[in-house]
């Protein structure tokens, strides 16, 4: 009986420490974004409470940069090589990275980008490697939310980035930038500001064969106020046919918050029109 209970004991112990060594579960953060028009992956930040700014995720760029004007507005001061620590910078979807520190400039990317309208919206900065390494991100084209989930892992340095010749690169780069901006000038092109609330409707769809369902409303939100159920099937946004969930949302990315979207849809065999008072969603 003795050796019965110590072996009992050992394989207690033995499981305790098994679910002691289990790592916890990292939390997972769904973060909006939207593609530009040439496809590029922009989200939205806000900068020790300020914004949102429009930043593209570049894994080309070796960190974090955001232009003067937005530090100014956000109250980071740049250091003398250039570079500011952000208090809080907050990606939309409840993201938080403190203390991420960033290059003050104005990448070639962004001058040349914002001064032809290229992205079809003002674009404030590049969120780049060193950032992005420390998540895995899920990313479903066919929606308008990522999956960020923080990872225990901090990467290098990237190499050659602040060398003398990364400088004299970016010199001649940043002349390209003020040429691009200077033709967009005289085709008559310029970036579109996009700052406002993004307006949230508080649905989420599926696609099916016959088109995007919805799968489920969130209560208490502008479409369960206006009237929306889970399972009606989506026919019209702001008055176009839409055939898809990626359809639906980018008609109606292109209303903001406190504006109104007009929605058909169809329930047991009936078509309703429905309008939505689209409210702040960041």
């Amino acid at each position: 009986m003795r050796i019965y209970i110590l072996m009992l004991t050992v394989a207690l112990l033995a499981a305790s420490a098994m679910v002691a060594a289990e790592p916890a579960k990292e939390k997972s953060y769904e973060v909006p974004y939207r593609l530009t028009l040439p496809k590029h992956l922009m989200v939205r930040a806000k900068i020790n409470g300020k914004g949102p700014f429009n930043f593209i995720l570049d894994t080309g760029a070796p960190a974090l940069f955001f232009t003067e004007a937005v530090a100014a507005r956000a109250g980071v001061k740049a250091d003398e090589k250039g570079w500011g620590e952000c208090e809080r910078f907050e990606l939309e979807g409840g993201l938080v990275i403190p203390k991420a520190r960033g290059r003050i400039d104005t990448p070639f990317q962004l001058e040349g980008m914002n001064g032809m309208g290229l992205a079809g919206a003002e674009i404030h900065g590049l969120i780049g490697y060193n950032i992005l390494a420390q998540y895995r991100m899920t990313i479903d084209l066919a929606s308008d939310r990522m999956l960020w989930t923080p990872m225990a892992w901090t990467p290098e340095r990237p190499i050659g980035f602040g060398d003398a010749g990364g400088s004299a690169a970016q010199g001649s780069l940043e002349f390209i930038g003020s040429m691009m901006k200077g033709l967009g000038g005289m085709l008559g092109r310029k970036a579109t500001p996009a700052v406002t609330g993004r307006g949230q409707a508080g649905i989420l769809l599926r696609d099916e064969v016959d088109g995007p369902v919805v799968a489920s409303v969130l209560k208490g939100s502008p479409s369960d106020t206006a009237g929306v159920k889970q399972g009606d099937r989506l026919r019209k946004v702001a008055d176009r046919s839409v055939t898809s969930s990626a359809e639906a949302l980018d008609f109606a990315a292109k209303h903001a918050a406190g504006k109104t979207l007009a929605l058909q849809v169809e329930r047991s065999g009936k078509s309703i029109d429905l309008t939505i008072n689209l409210v702040e969603g960041y």
